[in-house]
């Protein structure tokens, strides 16, 4: 009977995949360009590349997709390439020794599945990973994706005794499909919150200065710094609160006045001022915690190939340990 590699072009193709040589090019190539991606920014605006970069090197990096390195085809092909390598490997390696009834050995079989299982993991994160950033105060909540509910409870910002920045704890509430998963969960800088395939990671927080102002039906509104209040044709923007620490109940706010879709000055007012038909009410000094929302869908196989990556390493070395005693 004719082996595999009898086979006309068939043969050939099948001995191209075999080659160890194939395997060490392709292991350059993914190792190269992924150093040369860790150089260039990832996933920007065509903009930011525009800016930042000559013409043609904008150009470059965008037509070859080194702006989006791992789902680019600069990635995806060399990685399909040595996946298909490693699976004609191991199937050659399999198909030998039981053509040769030699000792059958399991170690380096489940060994090279786990790295084959590895890399389409590998592959289903870098082209399948989303993160998104989200701001919340205490009282918020957020919907995400799959049925999950985020609520934040508390929000701590701890310091050591000179003022450095000791911790950020956001305490949350999860729930699924309405139903309470963790009632009270502290997520830390080095501590996230595990949501199906989400990760929630503690990432910073923010001082907010509110503004309240009321109108003439004695409805309230919220301000943040940067807001519009319109007066006539032109507005005034609320920009900031300052606090004399001497006098720490008197704040000025600062607001810019346009006029002719131009800054004319800095205008400072208290609370109980007038801005044309608006009555300053108070202000509010308000602490957000910001969270980054990481989803890996290739999370779960990733782990079952390192889990056969170690197991086939034991099982190699045990056999090959046995080997030496005998």
């Amino acid at each position: 009977m004719k082996g595999i590699t009898s086979f006309g072009w068939a043969g050939a193709l099948f001995r191209f995949f075999r080659s160890v040589k194939l395997a060490i090019v392709l292991i350059l190539i993914i190792t190269f360009t992924s150093i040369i991606s860790t150089l260039i920014p990832q996933n920007r605006e065509p903009s930011f590349y525009t800016e930042t970069y000559s013409t043609i090197t904008s150009w470059l990096i965008q037509t070859t997709g080194f702006n989006s390195f791992f789902r680019s085809f600069i990635f995806m092909v060399p990685s399909v390439l040595f996946f298909i390598n490693l699976s004609v490997c191991t199937f050659d390696r399999l198909r030998v020794r039981i053509k040769r009834k030699a000792k059958y050995r399991f170690g380096p079989d489940i060994l090279h599945i786990g790295l084959l299982i590895l890399i389409v993991g590998g592959v289903i994160t870098f082209a399948g990973r989303t993160e998104a950033f989200v701001r919340m105060e205490e009282g918020d909540s957020i919907s995400l994706t799959g049925g999950y509910t985020l609520t934040l409870k508390t929000f701590e910002f701890l310091k050591y005794e000179n003022g450095r920045p000791k911790d950020w704890i956001s305490t949350v509430m999860l729930g699924k499909d309405g139903q309470i998963i963790k009632d009270s969960f502290a997520i830390e800088v080095n501590r996230p919150l595990k949501a199906g395939n989400k990760k929630i990671y503690q990432t910073s927080y923010t001082i907010n200065n509110l503004l309240f102002i009321s109108d003439p039906e004695g409805n309230t509104y919220r301000l943040n710094p940067g807001q519009l209040i319109p007066v006539g044709e032109d507005g005034m923007i609320f920009k900031d609160i300052i606090t004399d620490l001497s006098v720490p109940d008197k704040s000025d706010i600062i607001f810019e006045k346009w006029v002719d879709n131009k800054i004319e000055k800095l205008v400072r007012l208290s609370v109980s001022d007038n801005i044309d038909i608006y009555t300053i009410m108070g202000t509010e000094v308000r602490m957000s915690t910001g969270l980054q929302i990481v989803s890996d869908p290739g999370y779960y196989t990733v782990l079952i190939g390192l889990i056969l990556l170690t197991i086939g390493l034991f099982l190699t070395y045990y056999q090959k340990l046995g080997d030496d005693r005998l």
